[in-house]
């Protein structure tokens, strides 16, 4: 349960006795989050926000993502699940999902 609560967190990874800090795509956590409503995993946003230790607020925020226009999507999954830098963050992205939700 432990490592399931820490997808959306930082982790760090131990090599050659150095710690190196790494970040996860915040797309693929979106599909993670959706995968785990749709399989019922989790019954719904407010029960996985609970799971998570998170807002239901932040949970809406990361799955909103996935309205992006799926050419964004397709270039930020290009850049892997695991980032080595905070390269592309949710927040970052927000704009850009406010004026895909404009377009329709």
């Amino acid at each position: 349960m432990g490592s399931v609560k820490n997808l959306n967190r930082q982790n760090l990874v131990t090599k050659a006795n150095q710690t190196v800090q790494t970040y996860r795509n915040p797309i693929y956590l979106a599909k993670k989050y959706k995968e785990m409503i749709d399989s019922g995993e989790v019954k719904n946003q407010s029960e996985l926000a609970k799971l998570k230790s998170i807002s239901r607020a932040r949970v809406t925020q990361i799955l909103n993502l996935l309205k992006l226009d799926p050419l964004i999507i397709q270039e930020l999954e290009k850049l892997g699940e695991q980032l080595d830098s905070r390269i592309i963050t949710e927040r970052m992205l927000r704009s850009h999902v406010n004026k895909s939700l404009q377009k329709n």
